[in-house]
């Protein structure tokens, strides 16, 4: 080989025995690449014949979108975040779990029927607004039927737990865990609310349930029903003179800006149902229903423990800004007394025996 001059630079030029010699050379390097490729290939082919994994294609990531009315910033919706994340993690990434809060994706009743339909993956609400899709889930709606908690909870694991299930999935859920929002108490703007001859007259919103309506009409008030976005403005302008609610949510809608008076009852221990579009849920493989299973779990634990806390914080906070008044045992049983017979009036709708297994179970 020999060089060049070009404007001061060496530059090598081979002559025609050395150009020959690099062609067969290149030649030579292009055969032997094709054979290492050939090999390579039938090597791959051989190990999927043999049943060995091949190279994985990337699978794509599912999104479930998960609607509710909630706040940000509240217990629930950090458990809702909880589940995601761990459901993320469990999954490296593959189920994907994004999370609207604050009525984002429309009412609680749309955001129910778009998730039996199927266009919503998840939602979460109380028994109440379940009512339309699965009467029997009435009963924990009637009053005083919880006698705790614990109580609660324990029933929720088992036997109840399943019933639940049953209801929804027969509707087009798949009920795949619950949140505690605690006691429901009386709120209103006219007077401090002790016995049922207090309610009488007042203008009192409730969820959209016949139990509910029946309760207020049996202690003497008048039923209006509502979605809880539109509480706010609802007692800001005297649409209604009250409402009965969760201490954490009353909170939460800043409905304390609008309110003067809360009275403990507590008629109903209320909690979230959370589920899934049944037919979502039973595309899943078992694999990724173990991850939901398992990050719902999860989540459940720490919310069930912070709950109650959360509830006592707002209490103390309702008590600086509002009066707030108990109800002695005497009084309570008046209105145990007093919406009783809601009981026989829905038996025949809810079912004998779920309402027998609910009052043996939840029951004090």
């Amino acid at each position: 080989m020999r060089y060049q001059n070009d404007d001061g630079i060496r530059q090598p030029v081979c002559t025609p025995g050395e150009r020959t010699m690099t062609i067969k050379q290149s030649r030579t390097t292009l055969r032997i690449a094709r054979r290492k490729l050939m090999t390579a290939s039938l090597a791959a082919g051989g190990a999927a014949w043999a049943g060995l994994a091949a190279p994985a294609i990337a699978q794509p990531v599912r999104v479930l979108r998960y609607g509710n009315q909630i706040q940000e910033g509240t217990v629930y919706n950090d458990a809702c975040l909880l589940f995601a994340a761990e459901l993320g993690k469990l999954s490296s990434g593959k189920l994907k779990v994004e999370v609207y809060p604050n009525s984002q994706l429309g009412p609680i009743a749309a955001m129910l029927s778009a998730t039996q339909m199927g266009s919503l993956a998840m939602v979460q609400s109380s028994p109440a607004w379940y009512s339309p899709f699965m009467k029997p889930i009435d009963t924990f709606t009637l009053p005083f039927i919880v006698g705790s908690t614990e109580r609660l909870r324990t029933a929720l694991d088992g036997q109840i737990g399943k019933e639940i299930d049953k209801l929804a999935q027969a509707a087009g859920f798949k009920v795949i865990g619950y949140w505690l929002q605690g006691g429901r108490h009386l709120i209103n703007n006219a007077h401090p609310i002790n016995t049922p001859a207090d309610c009488k007259g007042l203008k009192i919103r409730i969820p959209n349930s016949q139990v509910n309506i029946q309760m207020i009409r049996a202690l003497g008030g008048n039923a209006v029903a509502m979605d809880p976005s539109e509480l706010y403005l609802a007692m800001q302008q005297g649409v209604v003179d009250g409402f009965e609610f969760p201490l954490t949510d009353f909170v939460a809608f800043k409905l304390h800006e609008v309110s003067k008076f809360v009275s403990l009852d507590q008629h109903v221990t209320d909690f979230f149902i959370i589920t899934m579009n049944k037919a979502l849920w039973f595309g899943l493989s078992a694999e990724e229903q173990a991850m939901v299973t398992q990050a719902m779990r999860t989540a459940m634990e720490w919310q069930w423990v912070k709950q109650p806390k959360e509830i006592d914080e707002a209490l103390a906070f309702i008590k600086t800004k509002l009066k707030v008044n108990d109800i002695s045992p005497a009084d309570r049983e008046q209105f145990v007394q007093a919406t009783r017979p809601i009981y026989a009036q829905f038996e025949a709708a809810i079912g004998k025996q779920f309402l027998e297994l609910a009052i043996h179970d939840l029951a004090a």
